[in-house]
């Protein structure tokens, strides 16, 4: 029983530690674990000079700092142990290799040589696939060694996957349906996003198209595209690599408004674009140049710093989330999940861990996840920004009633002032006929009967500027009449120089809208009228009103003879804050309300044109607003 034991623990052992890999029939084999490493002395090493030399199972064991820009040899026995020939492939799951010697050695000779990277792509690979991929041929019971020369500035250790032709015909087919997917989503959401940014024209889109742009860029040439269909263009990149960097910067600095919110981390991210630009010109210059120990130092800095990057990005997020903005909430669950599971990808690069997944495929479809969740959150964003307008719209509707508020008080004093002198004069007039005993029931009456009336005009100026002055927007069934009656009320104090304003009447009209705020559009067309006739000293000035009802709609039309509106300037009156007056006489304001209440809150429409002898202001609103 003891030597049964013994000899069971020396066959699982020399299996284990076995260096040869035994394969016959199956589809696919890995060979990470049969791989052994050495440091090429010199860089021009042939497969001659491996003699005698120390192989080791990692290549940590040699991977000093004074070694980093040598290159490394790799070996791999392999041995058929089935009685019939058969075709096998070795296959890169890493594409990024700057420069990769295959050898085949049967019975110490070379029987092939393939060379194949970045810097030398073999443009006879099997599948024409933009995997590196070498062949492999054993007869039956045949054994052979596999020799690489690996030349790279950031992996050496490179796994590879030993398969049969069927294997990848099967792999290929469901390789690019996913890749297809991947970068048909990541153009998708390109083109989508750009069409928006010149629709709303909101700068953190065309950041957001910019960073996918590279993005895409940039997994082109990780996953070997690039190599393949733009051989002559591989330095756009190692452009990528840093510029989608820097657009995901200013992206996050727009859509987070962290110049306002946050300017301290604001800075450290503007400090981190400067390093991201002077990163990739480096790393430009210095695989151009072949120099693979700066290339070294810039990699595993660059890997050092982005989670540095990431964190500092992540934290804010977490801060502002915690300041209850929405917009970060969203971002921090987004990125959490992401960074954790994308860690993997610099960690496998620089050695740190090591796993059997492949990571550059979890952190392809990581990305296109955080893409397509990015497209979302902008679209929220601009459905918060809609309502931040609407609000800040209607505060703007209400400050420019309240600003206006002095010119009310003292038209309502100008309103009232002579009908208490008349109410004065009434009670006057009693008491005088009270003393004379001239004060009969019917002089008694007909003096109350003139307080009365006049106390009712009074009224009726209190219940306009009521109206006027209320915040709550209610649909009523107005005349249209009564309206510019209303107004023409409120107006008569302004209208200091008397500029003679003519109300055509028609046909009365009722509609239903909204009192206070037809108002104030029409108080906006007629001061504007009354300035533009002040101007005017050629001839005499007149304002003429009218109205007219064609099919479901009300034309209100506002005609005055003033100095006109310049064609240059006639496509700019609807800007805010746009004014041609004085500082101390105009906001800018007027006619930006006017749009706004009028095309928003009544669903109408509001057309003003200019000529030398006349300008004309039409504005349409429907018979029932709330239709």
């Amino acid at each position: 029983m003891q030597k049964i034991l013994l000899f069971s623990l020396f066959i699982f052992f020399s299996f284990a530690y076995s260096k040869t890999l035994e394969i016959d029939s199956l589809s696919s084999y890995k060979t990470k674990n049969y791989i052994e490493y050495t440091l090429a002395y010199e860089n021009n090493e042939t497969v001659d000079d491996l003699t005698s030399r120390k192989w080791e199972r990692t290549k940590e064991a040699f991977n000093t700092f004074s070694n980093i820009d040598k290159a490394y040899w790799a070996r791999l026995k392999i041995k058929n142990i089935s009685n019939k020939p058969i075709q096998y492939y070795l296959k890169s799951e890493n594409q990024f290799t700057y420069q990769i010697e295959y050898f085949l050695v049967k019975q110490g000779k070379v029987i092939k040589h393939i060379v194949d990277g970045v810097i030398s792509k073999n443009k006879n690979r099997a599948f024409n696939t933009n995997h590196m991929i070498f062949p492999l041929h054993l007869n039956a019971n045949e054994e052979a060694e596999v020799l690489f020369k690996i030349t790279n500035y950031n992996k050496i250790n490179i796994n590879f996957i030993l398969t049969t032709e069927e294997y990848l015909i099967d792999y290929y087919q469901t390789y690019n349906i996913v890749e297809g997917l991947f970068f048909g989503g990541m153009l998708l959401m390109m083109f989508y996003n750009l069409f928006l940014y010149f629709l709303l024209k909101f700068r953190a889109y065309l950041y957001y198209v910019a960073y996918v742009f590279w993005l895409t860029v940039y997994f082109i040439g990780l996953f070997g595209f690039s190599q393949r269909y733009f051989e002559n263009y591989t330095w756009i990149f190692y452009i990528s690599s840093g510029a989608f960097f820097i657009a995901l910067t200013l992206f996050v600095q727009s859509i987070l408004n962290l110049q306002k919110k946050l300017p301290k981390v604001n800075k450290i991210l503007n400090l981190y674009i400067v390093y991201f630009i002077v990163a990739t010109i480096a790393n430009i210059i210095v695989l151009e140049g072949k120099n693979y120990f700066y290339a070294h130092i810039l990699f595993n800095l660059f890997f050092i710093l982005v989670p540095l990057f990431i964190g500092l990005i992540i934290g804010s997020t977490y801060y502002l989330a915690y300041k209850k903005d929405t917009i970060a909430k969203f971002y921090s669950i987004i990125w959490s999940s992401i960074a954790l599971i994308g860690l993997l990808l610099p960690l496998e690069y620089l050695n740190i861990v090591t796993i059997d997944i492949p990571s550059d495929y979890i952190f392809q479809f990581l990305t296109l996840f955080e893409v397509l969740c990015f497209s979302f959150i902008l679209a929220y964003k601009i459905k918060l920004i809609e309502h931040e307008k609407k609000a800040q719209e209607k505060i703007l509707v209400q400050q420019n009633k309240l600003a206006s508020m002095g010119e009310m008080i003292s038209i309502i004093a100008h309103q009232w002032r002579q009908p208490l002198s008349e109410i004065n004069g009434v009670i006057l007039s009693m008491d005088l006929d009270y003393k004379k005993n001239r004060l009969s029931s019917e002089n008694f009456n007909k003096y109350l009967d003139n307080i009365e009336m006049t106390t009712a005009y009074m009224s009726d100026t209190i219940h306009d500027f009521m109206d006027f002055f209320k915040q709550d927007k209610k649909l009523e069934q107005l005349n249209v009449s009564d309206i510019i009656h209303s107004t023409l009320n409120l107006v008569s104090v302004t209208n200091k120089n008397n500029i003679n304003i003519h109300y055509e009447k028609s046909d009365p009209i009722d509609f239903f809208s909204y009192r206070s705020e037809l108002i104030q559009a029409l108080l906006i067309v007629i001061n504007n009228s009354i300035d533009a006739c002040s101007c005017n000293t050629n001839q005499i000035s007149i304002i003429t009103i009218n109205h007219q009802q064609i099919e479901n709609d009300l034309h209100i039309n506002i005609v005055d003879n003033g100095c006109g509106i310049p064609s240059e300037i006639l496509d700019k009156i609807y800007d805010p804050y746009f004014t041609t007056k004085h500082q101390s006489k105009g906001t800018g304001l007027g006619l930006y309300i006017l749009k706004m209440i009028i095309e928003q809150t009544m669903h109408g429409k509001i057309k003003i044109t200019s000529s030398d002898s006349d300008t004309k202001c039409n504005i349409l609103i429907p018979l029932n607003c709330e239709k």
